[in-house]
């Protein structure tokens, strides 16, 4: 095969080898699954005769204070790049909202400030979920009517709590170490940027991660909840339904399923679609047509229902044909990095994960990566509530994650000059 006959092929190949990752986890899940309606595993992966253990009040309040103090230390690196490199002399306060104010920050501020409308080239934001705006607006007099300041705040409250859920969440089912572990691979995350900056991930992931720490409390209607506003916040939001249908599921192989718990079910998974009802019934109200975010999605980003390794497909080509361009890195390199990673560890560490969270990440990576023309794929990929947990289970030995930390955080370093300086993250 020639040179030029390699390069031409390997889009197809990349497709064809997500697939087969995608489909080993598959079937996977799907012999646990097997073992779940029997009754041979638990859906949660906690022993059901032993008491639970969670995390000391102490350790959270640490882990927040942890994660805080990560950002402004993201926050003091960006404007290191700004001064160091001589792009200004503004002072730290003076600088701090061009370096962070870029993209769809600018969306969210418009739509906090005036509100969706039907006309003109600001109808476009209808595409952008409803809650995280509104909690700017609803924070803005706190902050003197700067919505953008208000948004920072959101980000960075709801990044701590995230980070106290990761270990919270890591720390019931796998104990401290690999609670310290999985916050670590958080907040190195080079995707981690976004925890900085007026986005949704934060608040996505805090009420992802809360819904999955209250149902395994306990406390599946608290879940159900979380998991509406999830929903409000970003589509994928509504795939936390997944989790009260394995938890149906996991009650038919223990022989405890009756009426009022299927029924009980059912209102958990329709309080969590509440979410998504309701952001169709503000694009009704604003245009008249319930679906038009799609439209808008379809005409102006290109973005319409695709496969995951069709996705692949695409980034793949672009990577090898973009070469000298300015998003090469920041966006087709980066992304089929992060694709080829979530491949590989749902194919061979979904095992490491309790069955509902294994399932949810499959789930999860098929319909994140599915849209075509996807610009974003790596930052999809963060939101994904168990992958800190994955990375810290998979591996044995401790200078493998020394390695692995390291590395995050020297992309991490890239990526804070590439969202303030070169504006290339998508």
């Amino acid at each position: 095969m020639t040179w030029d006959a390699l390069i031409q092929a390997l889009p197809s190949l990349a497709a064809a080898l997500s697939l087969i990752l995608m489909g080993l986890c598959g079937v996977q899940l799907l012999a646990r699954l097997t073992r779940v309606l029997r009754g041979q595993e638990e859906v949660d992966g906690l022993p059901k005769n032993q008491p639970r253990r969670f995390a000391p009040l102490s350790s959270l309040l640490a882990v927040a204070g942890v994660a805080l103090l990560s950002r402004v230390a993201v926050y003091l690196l960006g404007y290191a790049w700004y001064r160091g490199l001589g792009i200004g002399a503004d002072s730290f306060a003076d600088s701090f909202m061009p370096l962070w104010c870029h993209w769809d920050v600018n969306h969210y501020l418009n739509i906090a400030r005036d509100g969706y409308v039907a006309t003109g080239d600001e109808r476009l934001r209808l595409v952008f979920f409803p809650l995280y705006p509104l909690l700017m607006r609803l924070l803005a007099p706190v902050t003197g009517g700067d919505v953008f300041l208000a948004g920072t705040l959101i980000s960075l409250l709801c990044a701590a709590l995230s980070a106290a859920l990761v270990y919270d969440l890591a720390y019931m089912h796998f104990g401290g170490h690999t609670a310290s572990l999985s916050v670590a691979y958080f907040l190195l995350n080079p995707m981690s940027v976004f925890l900085c900056c007026v986005y949704t991930e934060a608040l996505f992931l805090c009420l992802t991660l809360g819904a999955v720490c209250l149902s395994r409390r306990g406390r599946p209607w608290l879940a159900a909840l979380c998991g509406m506003l999830s929903a409000l916040t970003r589509m994928p939001g509504v795939i936390l339904a997944g989790i009260a249908i394995l938890s149906m599921l996991g009650r038919i192989g223990k022989k405890t399923l009756t009426v009022r718990a299927a029924a009980s079910c059912a209102g958990q998974v329709l309080l969590v679609f509440a979410g998504l009802f309701l952001y169709w019934g503000i694009n009704f109200a604003v245009t008249g047509d319930p679906l038009m975010y799609m439209t808008y999605q379809r005409e102006n980003w290109y973005q319409e229902p695709g496969t995951f390794w069709q996705s692949t497909a695409n980034t793949m080509y672009y990577f090898l044909h973009t070469r000298g361009d300015g998003d090469w890195f920041y966006t087709w390199g980066f992304q089929l990095f992060c694709m080829a990673c979530i491949y590989v560890l749902l194919a061979f560490g979904q095992k490491r994960l309790p069955f509902d969270l294994a399932a949810y990440s499959f789930v999860y990576v098929a319909v994140v990566l599915a849209p075509t023309w996807l610009l974003s794929g790596a930052r999809y990929l963060y939101a994904l509530c168990a992958l800190p947990l994955l990375q810290a289970r998979m591996f044995r030995r401790t200078g493998t994650h020394v390695l692995a930390l390291s590395l995050s955080a020297v992309l991490l370093a890239v990526f804070v000059f590439g969202y303030t300086i070169a504006v290339e993250v998508l």
